[in-house]
């Protein structure tokens, strides 16, 4: 994970998500963050590394976290997280953390009989093929996607998807 630190103290973080379905299920990461005792759902993903071009990234975080081999394809969005917009975030805003997400769809290349990555994030507690029609249940990081997602999903399993870019929301 590459966060850049720039001149005036602030910090950019660029990172990339697989957004991975199957039979209808979606394929999400499970843990206990922001909150050591909550139940989180995340979508597979993590910090660009240098050199590295945001679908790799992609591609290379669901493997590290799912152990699933998958191919990046469409950019479905873009989103920024800026922690000092945020008061309510767990983010402190005087970190000046500012995070640039692209999430990508990514088709299958390979599944491991048991799902596991090699590289699990510190809060990771699971990964779990939830059923798209039940994510709008789940508490997802970040909170928009738990309404978007199902949507998401259906669209570019139809090829009639657009990126967009959703600014600045937690």
């Amino acid at each position: 994970m590459t966060t850049q630190q720039t001149a005036d103290g602030f910090y950019l973080r660029n990172a990339a998500s697989g957004l991975v379905v199957r039979d209808g299920h979606a394929l999400l990461i499970r843990g206990t963050w922001p909150d050591p005792g909550s139940e989180t759902y995340w979508l597979p993903g993590g910090g660009q590394q240098p050199g590295e071009t945001l679908a790799a990234c992609a591609e290379r975080e669901v493997l590290e976290e799912t152990g699933v081999r998958v191919t990046a394809g469409q950019m479905l969005l873009l989103r920024e997280h800026i922690a000092g917009n945020h008061p309510e975030s767990n983010i402190p805003p005087e970190t000046g953390h500012h995070r640039v997400e692209a999430v990508f769809w990514c088709e299958i290349l390979h599944e491991p009989d048991t799902l596991g990555g090699t590289h699990h994030d510190a809060p990771q507690t699971g990964i779990e093929w939830i059923p798209l029609d039940k994510v709008a249940g789940l508490s997802m990081i970040p909170p928009f996607l738990q309404r978007l997602l199902p949507d998401l999903a259906a669209q570019a399993a139809a090829g009639t998807m657009q990126a967009f870019y959703a600014g600045d929301v937690e």
